[in-house]
């Protein structure tokens, strides 16, 4: 819930290391309804469980009920 930011690798041989911001949900939302942005669509996508542990996200089996996919869409109100 602290609001955080550091630099990481996402991908094996990347150039350069990249940002990785570590904000709760509750900042963006209110962020962008500060700024005339009102959230209409929201899904938490999940890895089927027979998704091996060593795929890349290493999500799957006993984890396949925790969705490491959240996608929030807001719209700019008129």
């Amino acid at each position: 819930m602290t609001p955080s930011h550091q630099r990481g690798l996402a991908l094996r041989n990347q150039p350069k290391p990249q940002v990785y911001f570590d904000y709760p949900l509750q900042y963006y939302l209110y962020l962008g309804s500060q700024n005339g942005f009102a959230l209409d669509g929201f899904e938490e996508r999940i890895l089927p469980p027979e998704t091996p542990q060593t795929f890349p996200l290493g999500w799957g089996g006993k984890f396949s009920e925790l969705p490491p996919v959240i996608v929030a869409r807001m719209r700019l109100l008129k």
